[in-house]
């Protein structure tokens, strides 16, 4: 089913691309290559039968392009890159206080964010800010 080039390739993209469904695709491609079945297959990577089967179909048609994600389908982003780096920037500006980072959000760019995604994008770009100080308790640190 592949070539030795193929199998050269296929196992450099699975140890550049660990962990992704990527990899396990062209895990998936080497194991059937060497001979194991189908279905041991996809014991040993936690799929479907039917997952592997249709992998190698899929191989058989398009080759590399198999390997890629396929569309998802649901709204895409609606925050453009542009958005994605003024939040950046607010979260590093109000060191981490999500609730200041969503109104100036709101106020700087038209566009309403949710707390629960403020969360997750402080999450995706690693950000390990510290948490705001604890100003509504009512009490002052000086006095």
């Amino acid at each position: 089913m592949l070539s030795q080039y193929e199998r050269t390739c296929l196992e450099a993209f699975r140890n550049t691309h660990r962990g992704k469904q990527k990899a396990l695709r062209a895990t998936a491609l080497l194991l059937v290559d060497e001979g194991i079945s189908a279905k041991v297959v996809a014991i040993r990577l936690g799929v479907t039968k039917e997952s592997i089967v249709n992998w190698i179909d899929r191989w058989k048609v398009t080759r590399w392009a198999m390997l890629e994600d396929r569309p998802r389908p649901g709204r895409p982003p609606k925050f453009s890159a542009v958005d994605r780096a003024a939040i950046k920037h607010l979260l590093e500006r109000y060191s981490g206080d999500l609730c200041k980072v969503q109104f100036y959000f709101e106020v700087e760019h038209g566009k309403s964010i949710s707390l629960v995604t403020l969360r997750k994008y402080r999450k995706e770009i690693h950000q390990r800010l510290p948490p705001p100080s604890e100003t509504f308790q009512g009490s002052h640190p000086e006095g």
